[in-house]
């Protein structure tokens, strides 16, 4: 038969020789295509001995293996592969011939493990992998902790000078059900991923790695959560601690919108018309200033009339002056973190008083305070932010969504590094970060 037939299923040893070609043949409870070959050569050594064959090496019979190949026109495709076996005169022992499209005592091509490798590395559940290459979940899952061994982070090879730092929801058996995960704010390449977002349990994990790496660290990019703070200043004297700005914006917006709540909720019974007003109208208080229109008119319902987008948000500004307070100052913020004007910034969060805003703002204004010094350096740094890591967590989500959730943690990071840092790509561009140390 035309060993072509090898090309199209890509087998390049030349020892292996196509028999025949059986269609719809049931294996394993599916219609298969079989492949049947032989596979035979002249060995030049024992195996078993190293002896050089003079000619004590005799053919012993043959031994018939069932390899699964790559998919064919949606169809199982299996290689029912005959290896010659053979007799060393010598040592009196036997072994079989090897060829290198199979490793030695296994029965799934090499082709079918990279195709499990390159398809690991997509969205894409376990069992639909193995589906897709023929195999078993168990064969995917011994692939994953396989590879994932040569990702995990060693404590000899050092820590990046800019680092992003965040936790995200892991799985159920985990202590506090955040799991700390951390990049390298360059490259925004995953590092490494912990269990336990726990400070003793950081503390543990970073003073792994030697005090000389530790020290060469010249930024840290979090969000806002209290306990890393001290824990940044302990673990990484020399390095600069950075708030993320979306977290900044977040918490000002957030308050901002619950001083709307409640205003609006005073005027439910009061005035349902405004009522409604400011809950239809509710984007307009977080929009930029400069984003709202004031020369296009159009008709409102609400209010019965042609108007503008800045008329509506000056009329729902001008029920409570606290409300308006609140708005301005936030807006005020806003802008010059926008703009990276740290003494607009700072004057305005400094001319701020009590009476003026709402309770949650003015919770938010003392927080901002009291580290002053670290929201200066996020404005001398606007390059430097946690929105790549943030796009990790929402596909770590989009991973465990996928998967339908995972039980245990260890299966869950694999899976994790597998897709984030086994095809790293190559970076293009050197990212410039001025005046970061």
């Amino acid at each position: 038969m035309c060993n072509d037939i090898l090309k199209l299923l890509k087998i390049k040893d030349e020892n292996i020789q196509v028999l025949k070609v059986e269609e719809d043949v049931e294996v394993r409870g599916q219609l298969s295509t079989v492949v049947y070959g032989t596979l035979s050569y002249t060995p030049k050594a024992c195996m078993k001995c190293g002896c050089v064959n003079d000619g004590q090496i005799h053919k012993h019979g043959k031994r018939v293996s069932r390899l699964t190949l790559l998919k064919s026109q949606e169809s199982n495709v299996y290689l029912n592969l005959a290896k010659e076996r053979f007799k060393c005169l010598h040592c009196l022992k036997t072994f079989t011939a090897q060829t290198n499209i199979v490793d030695s005592n296994c029965f799934i091509t090499n082709l079918v493990k990279l195709a499990i490798q390159d398809k690991l590395t997509r969205v894409q559940s376990e069992i639909d992998i193995a589906n897709d290459c023929s195999v078993s979940p168990s064969t995917v899952k011994r692939c994953i902790h396989h590879i994932s061994q040569s990702l995990i982070v060693k404590p000899s090879s050092g820590l990046p000078k800019h680092l992003s730092i965040d936790e995200f929801k892991s799985v159920k058996n985990v202590t506090t059900a955040m799991s700390f995960l951390f990049i390298n704010n360059e490259t925004n390449q995953i590092i490494d991923i912990l269990e336990d977002r726990r400070i003793h349990k950081l503390k543990e994990y970073f003073y792994r790695f030697d005090r000389r790496e530790r020290l060469a660290v010249k930024t840290v990019t979090a969000d806002m959560y209290e306990p890393y703070i001290n824990f940044i200043h302990e673990v990484f004297p020399n390095a600069i601690l950075i708030f993320d700005r979306f977290h900044i914006v977040q918490h000002l917006n957030r308050e901002l919108n619950k001083q709307r709540i409640s205003i609006m909720n005073t005027c439910r019974y009061k005035s349902s018309t405004d009522y409604t007003k400011m809950k239809k109208h509710w984007k307009l208080f977080l929009s930029d200033r400069q984003d709202i229109n004031s020369y296009e008119y159009f008709w409102s319902k609400s209010f019965k009339t042609y108007t503008t987008s800045r008329d509506i948000l000056e009329y729902l500004l001008n029920l409570d002056q606290q409300l308006y307070d609140t708005y301005m100052l936030v807006h005020h913020l806003r802008e010059a973190l926008k703009q990276c004007d740290w003494l607009r910034f700072k004057e305005t969060l400094m001319s701020v008083e009590k009476k003026h805003v709402s309770r949650g703002v003015w919770r938010v204004i003392r927080f901002y305070k009291k580290y002053e010094y670290i929201l200066y350096s996020t404005i001398k740094h606007p390059k430097l932010n946690n929105g790549a890591i943030e796009g990790i967590n929402n596909k770590i989500k989009l991973i465990k969504r996928v998967s339908y959730g995972y039980r245990n943690f260890n299966n869950f990071k694999a899976r994790i590094l597998i897709i984030f840092k086994l095809y790293q790509r190559r970076k293009k561009d050197s990212l410039l970060i001025n005046n970061a140390a």
